[in-house]
């Protein structure tokens, strides 16, 4: 089997209190945009370290994965461009403070969303449906393998479902 290079890109959908967890780029071409938390996959670091990476990094927040949410996928001048976003439950909350590459973080709830200077469709759209009614996530499980890394299998069975 061969591989490809591709661009991987990783998000964290945090829910607390019927509020989603927001950041406002603080630079680039999205600065003064909202999104969720998100990021690159760094070489060597598999996408469920870098998505909580992220989460902490850009918000001081840190968390559990609860499963996937959803999957983009695209092409980009002729490369694979995947983007996965999660579903995380926040277990620890920091003072953030601003940097550079994030200028604001914040709870909004579904109302406030509207309103809002979006970083893509894509990212306003995942924010409406984790405020907008039961979430559903495929849940993540750990089969046996013969690698000494994180192994994770994703997949929907009659036993996950509908999380709150």
């Amino acid at each position: 089997m061969g591989s490809t290079v591709c661009d991987l890109g990783v998000a964290a959908r945090v829910v607390q209190d019927s509020k989603v967890l927001l950041v406002k780029e603080g630079r680039g071409r999205y600065q003064g945009r909202w999104s969720l938390p998100k990021g690159s996959v760094d070489v060597n670091e598999d996408p469920e370290t870098a998505v909580l990476r992220e989460l902490l990094e850009e918000t001081g927040t840190g968390g559990n994965i609860i499963g996937l949410a959803a999957v983009r996928s695209t092409s980009n001048n002729g490369m694979p461009a995947v983007f996965l976003c999660y579903d995380v439950h926040a277990n620890t909350q920091n003072n953030f403070t601003n940097t550079d590459e994030i200028s604001e973080t914040r709870w909004l709830a579904l109302n406030e969303l509207k309103t809002l200077d979006w970083v893509s469709e894509t990212m306003h759209n995942l924010a409406i449906e984790a405020l907008a009614g039961p979430r559903m996530s495929i849940q993540s499980h750990k089969p046996l393998s013969k690698y000494d890394k994180p192994y994770y299998v994703y997949s929907v069975n009659k036993h996950s479902g509908y999380l709150s």
